[in-house]
């Protein structure tokens, strides 16, 4: 398992862990990753979707680096998702995406009061 974050310090955080093998400090966006293509049979991110952080233009990028048949598990904060300018156009470009061929949507699953005062929303796709 790998983390990937912009943010020194929490991946500082995240190696007193001891869980992850490689720690990658790097913004997920449009840019291309140090990744190789097909490298990862699972991909998860939660809360990395809030404002000023990741943007709906890192979605090919997530796609790029996992396997085929592979799982993107995205949990976003509800509430962002129609107060967020960027994440307004979250769940239309996913469906673009899928349109395209690149990955299907297995769930979109409601976690209630997955932070304090809100819901969250869980999005799973399976790579193409």
């Amino acid at each position: 398992m790998d983390a990937l974050d912009a943010n020194k310090e929490m991946l500082d955080i995240a190696e007193s862990k001891k869980v992850y093998r490689n720690l990658i400090h790097d913004l997920l966006g449009p840019n291309r990753l140090q990744i190789a293509d097909n490298t990862y049979d699972a991909l998860c991110c939660s809360g990395s979707f809030s404002d000023g952080h990741l943007k709906c233009d890192c979605l090919e990028e997530m796609i790029r680096v996992v396997k085929p048949g592979g799982v993107i598990c995205l949990i976003v904060k509800e509430a962002f998702l129609e107060t967020v300018e960027e994440y307004k156009r979250l769940e239309p470009r996913m469906s673009e995406l899928q349109d395209k061929g690149l990955w299907e949507r297995t769930s979109r699953i409601v976690a209630e009061e997955y932070v304090e005062n809100g819901n969250g929303i869980i999005f799973i796709y399976k790579v193409l």
